[in-house]
Parts: structure tokens; C-alpha cells; sequence
């Protein structure tokens, strides 16, 4: 029998720097997610909906027998329906967090590691990282020295970056807006300044460590929160998440007790400890010591099969494009003769006959026609910087298997070289000896044998990622769509042009159409402007005698 969790579960925060800052931001079905859940589930069987107000009615005062009844059978049903699994009734209740000083490491590998989130996080492009503050374990002496030099080294790289790169960027920026570049007006010249700090600060930002603090807002259901409350302890999830998860379950317990249960019927979230998950079980039957026991015959293995691409098509959906085109003429009731592949393919891709393309609602998810995109699915084997995957994991509509940091750990350092960093060679060298500053406390942190976890904050963004990701042409077609535009982040902007190259070379019917940053998307639809971005305009016009086999020498910044 499952140990039912304390409802006041007490997480010490055993670190040097301030504990993160959880406060929810209070709404209707935040404060009320117990009478929510059973209005709900009573509104499946009843004649009427129910009301929360009528739930709560029940829990105020005593009232008769009847009523104790009424309130007895509300209590215990919340528990049941948890335990048999109806919890799309758990779903109602959203609760929007304020999340501030919860380190990078701690969003990339739990919060932001699923599908069931919407998150908005302070940007490393548009804000300058100052690093006042750093997430720091607990270490003793000398380790907690060593690990707050790293990090001291680590800002000075980034500073250093920023420094050495602007002047390479400044004169590419000048190429594509040369106006702006030689004005003398006070408010251009700082609006100048800005876009090219801007761009320094996202490039310089591959050199600060997972440790780096930051503050977003996060919406999740309930159903979600409770499963945060029972994965807290995988395996390489930091104690720092333990923490934040645990606030915020006593944040909602502070506006509704009842959230874990009401008086006399707990509801069990069952809260795995470290030995009972599923990876740290798995790891365990091929090694004594989980960290650091992948071998290098699996990154020899791994990295060979890319071949020249860093996001590789490895499957999609045989005979797709016949598979699409039947789909498209089943919705409209067409047969072949009066329907060809072309013509239907056309029909849901092709914005200038499909306008739901340029819509900035993107009607497409409630489109029956575009439904059938779902149809055709791709999986791809990626090698990517921990800096593009947490841009990536943004796109929730692509499913991807990450990967346990803990397992991927290698004695030297394995990390991108971004381009515009290859460019400079001062930058180049500074880039360098700032990773293996990071790289070389991790290890030294690993051999004197703290907590594995405490490292991991050590690693660079520009640490290497391996997983595979999946998706359906409905999702990615929007994802390449938003990340071929010239003003997304270049490492991301390049995998979106590779996966969409492939897919032209295999699928040329459907190809023709997936290369389309957004400002070609909305020309051809017939929208004006072409570009959606005002102000943050990356300068080429794109859209005029587009080719996607031109992309990449027509990107400048």
C-alpha cells in the first residue's frame, strides 16, 4: 500500500543562493480545483450542469444529515476518480506560477521536458545576463570555491563575447541596413546599438552555464501539477525542482486545503522516490554508477549516422503523399477522378489557395482539411545544443525522447561551435577557454564525488543534445514556418532548413510547400506586409523570387 504523501510536505532548499520565488497567481479554477474536479464529474450525470458554488456549499457549516450525506459522497469521489483514472475531469483547473531565480538546468530537464505547459521565459537575446545571483548547491569547501570561480569565469566569457563579437555583427548589420547604420539621429542610432547588442548577447550566451537563473510565468492544469508532485525525484532532476515543486502544491493548498483530498479521503499521488523511476532502474541494470556510463562507442555510433546533417530524417510515412491526398478527398467526399494528388495536396498546403495558412490565429488545429496533415508523420535523429532545445522544446507539438544528462556526461568537452563565434578568432579562443574552465570543474566536482546532479548545473548551453523527435506534418509545418524566419535564433533557424531540405528530396510534392518562412507564407496568401514583425524586421526581403535552395547565403545575421 502506497504511502500517502504528508500534505504538508517540507523540502529544505540545501543551497548557497536565495530559493527560487513560486507564487501563484490566483484565478477561479485556481482557488477552487477540488469543487471544480466534482463539478465536473457531476456534470456528466446530471441534468444540468453542476456548479462549484454548489460544491463548496456543501463544505461550508454542517447543515442536516442529508447534507453530511451529499458532502461525505463529494469527498470521497475526488479520490476515486483520481484512482480510476478519469482525469480529464482534473484538467479544469489551471493555476498560472510566477517562477523566479529557477535555474535553466531545472526548466530544461523538468518543467519544460513534456508537452502539457505554456510557459513565457526571460529571453538571453533581449535581456543581458548579469549573473547577480546563480543557482549554487550546497558544496562544502574547497568544491563550493571551485564551483563559484567557474561561474565567476563563465560571466567573464560571456562579457568577453559580447565584446568581441559586436564589431563582426555591427558591420553585417550595417550591410543590411545601411541607412540606419550612418544616420545621426540619437533614437536610430541607439535602436542600432540595441539590435546589434541583442544579437551579440544571443550568440555570447552559449558559454553560460545550466546555473543561470531565470524568472517565467507557467500555466499547467492540475492533473499536471500532481504529476510533478510524483516525478519530482527522477533521476537527473535537480533537488532545486523538488523544492519549487513542493511550493507550489502549498500554494494551492493555501487557497484550497482540499486539493490533495478532502478530510477522511486523501487522494495519492503516489511520490516515486529516486530508486523506484523507470530510468534510474533501467541505467541501473547496465551500471553500478548511472553518471557517465554512456560509452563512447554510443556517441562514435550516434554521431556517424548524422553524417553531414545535425537533424538527420531517419523515417516517415510510406507513400505519404498518396496517403495526404486520400485523406484530403475522404473529407471532401471525392473521388480520384475528381480530385488528383496535386490538386488535393495543393488544397492544404499551398497558401495562396489555403488561407487558414496565414491566419494569425493558425486555424489550422480546428480545420478538417488540415487535419489530415496529422496523417503524414516524420522522425528525426538530432544532435543539438542544450541553447536550441530549450527553444525547441517550446514546439510541444513535436514529441521528442530527451535525454538523461546524467548518462550523456563525457571527460572532454562535447559542445557546438556557433558560427558567428567560428567567425571571430579572438571570440573563438575565449569561447574555448571559458568551456573548459566549466568542463573541467564538472569533472573535478564528479571525481570528488558530489552529488551527480550539483555538476550538472556546471554544463555550457552549448553542451550537446542527442534524442530523437517525431511529429506530424501539422505540427511541423508550423514549427518550420516560425523558425525559417532570418530573426530566429541561427543554430535553430539552420535545423529548421535542413529537416525541410530532406524532406523536399523525399517527399517532393509535400516539399514544395514546407520551406515557407513566414513572411513568404503571408505574401502568398496575399497578406501585407509580408513580414509579421515590425519593428524586429530582419532587413531581406525574403519573399521576393524566394527559392529555399537560396536560404542560407542569403542570411546574413
Amino acid at each position: 500500500m502506497a504511502t500517502v504523501p504528508a500534505r504538508s510536505r517540507e523540502v529544505e532548499f540545501p543551497f548557497q543562493s536565495p530559493p527560487p520565488v513560486v507564487r501563484l497567481v490566483r484565478s477561479e479554477s485556481a482557488e477552487h480545483p477540488f469543487a471544480l474536479t466534482v463539478a465536473a464529474a457531476w456534470s456528466c450525470y446530471g441534468a444540468r450542469p453542476a456548479s462549484v458554488e454548489r460544491v463548496l456549499e456543501l463544505f461550508t457549516g454542517n447543515g442536516d444529515a442529508a447534507r453530511a450525506a451529499r458532502r461525505e459522497r463529494a469527498a470521497a469521489l475526488y479520490p476515486d476518480l483520481f484512482a480510476a483514472g478519469h482525469h480529464t475531469t482534473f484538467q479544469h483547473a489551471h493555476f498560472v506560477f510566477v517562477l523566479d531565480g529557477v535555474s535553466r538546468l531545472a526548466i530544461w530537464s523538468f518543467f519544460h521536458h513534456h508537452p502539457f505547459y505554456n510557459s513565457e521565459q526571460v529571453s538571453q537575446r533581449y535581456r543581458e545576463v548579469t549573473g547577480a545571483t546563480m543557482v549554487t548547491p550546497d558544496l562544502p569547501e574547497p568544491l563550493a570555491e571551485l564551483y563559484r570561480a567557474a561561474m565567476e569565469r563563465a560571466l567573464t566569457g560571456y562579457r568577453r563575447l559580447v565584446e568581441l563579437l559586436t564589431p563582426d555583427i555591427a558591420a553585417r548589420y550595417a550591410a543590411i541596413f545601411p541607412a540606419r547604420a550612418r544616420s545621426q539621429r540619437s533614437d536610430v542610432q541607439q535602436r542600432v546599438q540595441t539590435a546589434i547588442q541583442r544579437r551579440a548577447q544571443e550568440v555570447a550566451r552559449y558559454v553560460l552555464p545550466l546555473a543561470t537563473p531565470a524568472h517565467l510565468y507557467h500555466t499547467i492544469n492540475a492533473l499536471t501539477l500532481l504529476r510533478y508532485y510524483a516525478l519530482a525525484n527522477q533521476l537527473d532532476v535537480p533537488h532545486e525542482v523538488r523544492y519549487v515543486v513542493n511550493r507550489m502544491v502549498e500554494e494551492v493548498l493555501a487557497v484550497d486545503p482540499n486539493f490533495l483530498g478532502a478530510p477522511g479521503h486523501p487522494l495519492d499521488p503516489h511520490v516515486l522516490e529516486l530508486e523506484e523511476t523507470l530510468e534510474y532502474r533501467a541505467l541501473r541494470e547496465f551500471s553500478e554508477a548511472v553518471e557517465r556510463s554512456a560509452s563512447e562507442a554510443f556517441f562514435r555510433e550516434f554521431d556517424e549516422a548524422l553524417g553531414p546533417y545535425h537533424s538527420r530524417l531517419v523515417a516517415h510515412t510510406p507513400d505519404a503523399e498518396r496517403v495526404l491526398a486520400d485523406a484530403v478527398r475522404t473529407v471532401l467526399g471525392r473521388a480520384r477522378s475528381e480530385l488528383d494528388d496535386d490538386t488535393a495536396i495543393a488544397l492544404v498546403l499551398d497558401p495562396a489557395r489555403n488561407h487558414y495558412l496565414g491566419h494569425p490565429l493558425y486555424l489550422a488545429m480546428h480545420s478538417k482539411l488540415m487535419q489530415t496533415l496529422n496523417h503524414v508523420s516524420f522522425t528525426f535523429q538530432k544532435r543539438i545544443s542544450g541553447a536550441e532545445d530549450a527553444q525547441n522544446q517550446r514546439h510541444r507539438g513535436t514529441l521528442r525522447s530527451g535525454p538523461v544528462l546524467l548518462a550523456h556526461l563525457r571527460e572532454e568537452p562535447d559542445v557546438i561551435v556557433p558560427e558567428d563565434i567560428a567567425r571571430v578568432p579572438e571570440a573563438l579562443e575565449e569561447y574555448w577557454a571559458t568551456i573548459r574552465v566549466l568542463w573541467e570543474t564538472k569533472n573535478r566536482l564528479l571525481d570528488a564525488g558530489v552529488a551527480p546532479e550539483s555538476a550538472l548545473y556546471l554544463l555550457p548551453n552549448a553542451h550537446h543534445v542527442r534524442f530523437y523527435e517525431s511529429g506530424t506534418l501539422l505540427t511541423y509545418f508550423w514549427k518550420w514556418v516560425k523558425r525559417l524566419c532570418f530573426d530566429a535564433q541561427r543554430e535553430i533557424w539552420e535545423t529548421a532548413r535542413q529537416e525541410t531540405e530532406q524532406v523536399r528530396q523525399v517527399l517532393p510534392r509535400i516539399g514544395r510547400y514546407v520551406a515557407q518562412p513566414p513572411c513568404v507564407l503571408r505574401d502568398q496568401s496575399g497578406l501585407h506586409p509580408p513580414c509579421p514583425e515590425g519593428e524586429r524586421y530582419c532587413g531581406v526581403p525574403v519573399w521576393r523570387d524566394y527559392d529555399p535552395a537560396t536560404l542560407r547565403e542569403r542570411r546574413v545575421l
